[in-house]
């Protein structure tokens, strides 16, 4: 089932950040009191990193840059701080997710950062010394996060290029996602492409429904954001077992 619903902003009132997208990736955020000069330069060095990147592995990347401010804020905007639990971001990349996810009012204690790539869990690092990040495959996930002693997580945020992996790799990284969901978590994905990021054999296989919460039209390319969750008759099941 596949369900849609216009943007919400995150609070009554409050307006979305709009900036220009060929000029996001030296806006993001940087956290620790850097000059603008510094920032800007520390935002560049992050690029070329990220597109180096893609140029080595273009299917693990799966974008030439990092995703823009307002995608970051779409997708942070359907978080709700205030709700118990971690919330788990998949492929941190730069940093533009974690910053909006900040932004947004998670504390860094809850937010949980996987990322496979050793050059760009160095910039997360650096750029955000007070979350929790893992250097790790979200293939593994239930194993780091237990390992990591994390036991409730409310949501998962992915950055993933799922449509850019195999099915085998897709198949494991949602299964590893919803065994560590609770029945009411859900997990958000955003992709470029105007269909699903979640293959429908996939989705029926976990008997998932997903909906569609945003359109972001000036990311680089334009992109959509998707929320997969359990179906009630699969929450039911979970909840009486």
């Amino acid at each position: 089932m596949i369900t849609e619903r216009n943007h919400r902003a995150s609070s009554p009132g409050q307006k979305r950040l709009c900036y220009p997208a060929s000029q996001e990736w030296c806006q993001q955020t940087t956290f620790g009191g850097r000059g603008i000069t510094t920032e800007r330069q520390l935002c560049v060095r992050n690029y070329l990193r990220f597109f180096n990147l893609w140029l080595q592995n273009p299917t693990h990347i799966g974008a030439v840059v990092p995703s823009g401010k307002n995608l970051a804020a779409a997708m942070a905007a359907e978080i709700d701080p205030a709700a118990p639990g971690a919330v788990i971001e998949l492929g941190g990349g730069t940093g533009s997710i974690t910053a909006a996810l900040l932004q947004r009012g998670i504390a860094p204690k809850d937010l949980v950062v996987i990322e496979r790539e050793p050059s760009l869990c160095e910039i997360i690092r650096k750029r955000f010394p007070d979350i929790r990040l893992i250097c790790g495959d979200a293939r593994e996930l239930k194993q780091l996060l237990a390992a990591a002693g994390i036991t409730h997580v409310k949501a998962v945020v992915s950055g993933l290029p799922l449509l850019s992996l195999s099915k085998e790799v897709e198949r494991d990284i949602l299964h590893q996602c919803f065994a560590v969901l609770p029945p009411e978590g859900f997990l958000m994905q955003f992709t470029y492409v105007p269909r699903p990021p979640v293959g429908r054999a996939i989705a029926a296989e976990l008997n998932l429904a997903a909906t569609r919460t945003a359109w972001v039209l000036d990311n680089i390319p334009p992109s959509t954001v998707w929320i997969y969750r359990r179906r009630a008759d699969e929450v039911d099941l979970k909840q009486s077992a």
